[in-house]
């Protein structure tokens, strides 16, 4: 991951200037797109891996008084710091949210490269992370909400954050009991499908539909699409889609996932990264918050979580990379003014630091050398 972030550096404009990444551009325009796709089969791969029982294995192991932590104490950092800077309500609500928000694909890709995803730790970086971005979008709805209204009060856009929230929760509750439902001959209903299709991909293209489904009904209500697309992928389990099925299908995703389009989804991380930047001591500022937020808030939930020694000081580095949301957050922040451009360079190095040193950092915490990783459970 860091070799494919460094490529699009050295690409970009920060240096040779040989691929302009910018979306208005018709190369820019397919490298967003492909990216996109990259984010998309990442979330897909972890959901199966991971599982709907890891996720409520993190949940039992503490990890709900961890998220809160994680969320809570790196927002009230960023949202203080604003406030040092004499910046505007609205920019410091906005920076609060963008130092509480972590990467999901970036930390699956970095818990699978480090064969970590399963263990405690990984549950509960996924689990944590997972809620952040939530979180961080309703906020960034709240935020565009009052920026549009002027005179709403922020009741009542937390109000209707939360409303959109709670109606994506009960799309997922009714489309989870749908798929785990099994009628009189006690097959699942995504087997039976499978079956009338009669053709062997039929179990793959019934993931990306579902997972294409329940992404379009996050974007929908204003979250991520991947938030939608993890939650779908955590319901193809043995039971639902079937094992020998299911080993297919992960087989299939890790394949396109991890050998093609995350790689240029990586790559276009780099290519976004400019060195030209006239405020250095501000990107040198969000840059320290942003890693003693989440760091600092880790060992504190961490530590209510159960959780000891190294495995405890990861925690906080774990969630410490941003990578294409914290963009994405940005990009929306300046497109609505909420933000200024020196304020936009900074988020986004704050985001090429923190995203490139997480797994380097990693690997020192845990001790993980990379020739004595054990394989993937896939190709064992």
């Amino acid at each position: 991951m860091i070799g494919e972030v460094l490529a699009g550096i050295l690409l970009g404009p920060s240096v040779l200037h040989w691929i302009d990444a910018d979306p208005a551009t018709d190369l820019g325009g397919i490298l967003a797109v492909i990216a996109t796709l990259g984010i998309f089969f990442l979330s897909v791969t972890a959901g199966m891996e991971l599982g709907s029982e890891g996720l409520r294995q993190a949940l039992r192991e503490g990890t709900y008084v961890l998220a809160a932590t994680e969320f809570l104490f790196p927002f009230a950092l960023g949202y203080a710091l604003a406030q040092a800077m004499g910046l505007p309500f609205l920019t410091s609500l906005f920076l609060g949210t963008a130092l509480s928000v972590t990467a999901l694909p970036v930390s699956i890709r970095i818990f699978m490269d480090l064969n970590q995803l399963q263990t405690p730790l990984g549950r509960a970086v996924i689990s944590v992370a997972m809620v952040n971005d939530i979180l961080a979008f309703v906020l960034l709805g709240v935020v565009l909400q009052l920026d549009s209204a002027g005179s709403a009060l922020p009741v009542e856009g937390l109000l209707i954050g939360a409303g959109k929230v709670l109606v994506f929760v009960a799309l997922l509750f009714v489309v989870g009991r749908l798929i785990r439902y099994r009628p009189p001959n006690g097959v699942p209903v995504l087997m039976t499908l499978s079956g009338h299709l009669r053709t062997p991909e039929a179990p793959f293209a019934l993931a990306i539909l579902l997972a294409l489904g329940l992404g379009a009904a996050a974007e929908l209500v204003g979250l991520h699409f991947v938030i939608g697309v993890f939650y779908a992928a955590l319901l193809l389990t043995p039971d639902t889609i079937g094992a020998g099925h299911l080993v297919r299908v992960q087989s299939i995703t890790r394949g396109v996932g991890f050998g093609f389009l995350a790689a240029i989804f990586f790559a276009v991380v780099g290519l976004r990264v400019s060195l030209a930047v006239t405020n250095w001591p501000l990107v040198i500022i969000v840059t320290a918050f942003a890693f003693v937020g989440k760091i600092v808030g880790g060992l504190i939930g961490g530590t209510l979580a159960g959780f000891r020694g190294r495995t405890l000081a990861a925690l906080g580095v774990g969630l410490n990379a941003r990578g294409m949301m914290e963009l994405v957050l940005a990009e929306v922040g300046l497109a609505a003014g909420i933000i200024g451009p020196d304020l936009y360079a900074a988020l986004v190095l704050m985001t090429i630091v923190t995203t490139l040193s997480t797994p380097l950092l990693l690997r020192v915490l845990l001790r993980i050398e990379w020739e004595k990783a054990p394989a993937s459970p896939d190709l064992e």
